[in-house]
């Protein structure tokens, strides 16, 4: 359990850090972080941002953040969670509720443009036929 604790004591000095170099408030790395973890998961997996399985590493980095935050600071602060977990997730899925919705669109307005497929009869498509 002492490494669990010291691996969360150093996790949150490096996020400390990483606050303090970038000058941004800890809302502002949650979203940046869900952002990157989503793009980079897509790309890497090679799935497409209507795919649900980058949204759900974000989900499950989203929550270890958190559950390291708890074994660190020996609480839960509730009202801290709930912001941090929705500031990480939410543009994530912003990105994959649009895109699903293009898809849709993109998808319904194809089926519409496609044409018919001529009927042939077997002897007008080939002459050597019968």
């Amino acid at each position: 359990m002492q490494i669990l604790q010291q691996a969360a004591a150093d996790y949150h000095r490096l996020i400390l850090d990483i606050g303090a170099t970038t000058g941004l408030p800890d809302a502002m790395l949650h979203l940046h972080a869900g952002m990157l973890i989503f793009l980079a998961t897509a790309l890497v997996m090679r799935r497409g941002l209507d795919d649900i399985l980058p949204l759900g590493i974000v989900i499950i980095a989203a929550c270890g953040n958190e559950v390291l935050d708890r074994i660190n600071l020996g609480n839960w602060n509730w009202p801290d969670t709930r912001m941090d977990l929705f500031n990480t997730i939410i543009w994530p899925l912003a990105t994959l509720l649009v895109a699903r919705t293009v898809r849709g669109r993109r998808s319904a307005a194809a089926s519409k443009k496609a044409p018919a497929e001529p009927a042939t009869e077997p002897a007008a498509a080939n002459p050597d036929f019968g």
